[in-house]
């Protein structure tokens, strides 16, 4: 019985025991929680049985729904690998250990692309750290044009949200799409969640709204301006992202090690 119960922890992993042992704690089905946390069922049955990996927003959601206090949260926290919020949860050393997992991570991700010889090795290498913060799909590629004429080249490789992009087409949002714009114009990574909905147009706002109806309610982009005055760039869409500032560094390296590297295996020279 040990032994059983030891490879189910291993299965589920430290999160996934610890939400589950709290969810059973509070005589809630996964149902009740996940519509009290704003969540699919599916996904909440995904996080129990370590299927998928929690953003710190969405640890809050889900602390939230179940009640639990302040030393309870900090320690769903540390199960999933995030830094706890309060100051008794996590030491100052454990704290800055935390961030440079992360940027440890990165750099690790980074440099493995850089000696990657194939789109699908890159895809691979970036789809693993990508997943540990909340991102599951992305491509990068070259954006040319000007408002109302934009044109997207796609690199090979990445995993892009393919129902998403076909809604998009089929809709002609291209040239009326806020994140299009704001890719050509920016030159720094952003969140979606870092424009302000003020800004939008209505039919903006209505293309960010149906994309929940894609699991889709963020993202990280990150635009290279060229000399040319085209814009190489990686996008990516996530259903949960916690938009603080290490996770912002740590995706920029990573994103743009994967961009310089699916462009080059794009230009190599024929052998």
């Amino acid at each position: 019985m040990a032994e059983a119960s030891h490879l189910m922890r291993d299965r589920r992993g430290d999160f996934g025991c610890c939400l589950l042992a709290y969810r059973k704690r509070d005589g809630r089905s996964q149902l009740s929680l996940a519509l009290d946390a704003g969540v699919s069922c599916r996904h909440l049955g995904f996080l129990e049985t370590g299927r998928a990996r929690p953003s710190a927003n969405m640890v809050a959601r889900l602390a939230d729904a179940l009640g639990l206090e302040s030393a309870e949260r900090d320690r769903l926290l540390l199960a999933a690998g995030l830094a706890p919020r309060s100051a008794s949860g996590l030491h100052h050393g454990d704290a800055v250990r935390e961030t440079g997992a992360l940027g440890t991570r990165a750099l690790e991700a980074a440099v493995a692309l850089a000696g990657s010889t194939s789109p699908l090795r890159s895809t691979e290498i970036a789809a693993g750290f990508f997943g540990q913060i909340g991102i599951g799909h992305f491509m990068t590629g070259t954006l040319r044009g000007s408002p109302g004429r934009w044109d997207i080249q796609r690199d090979a490789g990445g995993v892009p949200a393919v129902a998403w992009l076909e809604h998009n087409y089929a809709n002609r949002y291209r040239n009326t799409d806020y994140l299009v714009r704001a890719t050509a114009v920016r030159n720094r990574g952003f969140f979606w969640s870092d424009i302000p909905r003020d800004a939008m147009t209505g039919e903006q706002r209505r293309i960010l709204a149906e994309g929940r109806d894609f699991r889709i309610n963020d993202g990280f982009v990150l635009p290279i301006p060229m000399g040319d005055g085209s814009v190489r760039a990686f996008s990516s869409w996530s259903e949960y992202l916690d938009p603080d500032p290490v996770t912002r560094v740590a995706a920029s390296l990573v994103a743009r090690a994967l961009v310089e590297n699916l462009h080059d295996l794009a230009h190599l020279p024929a052998r």
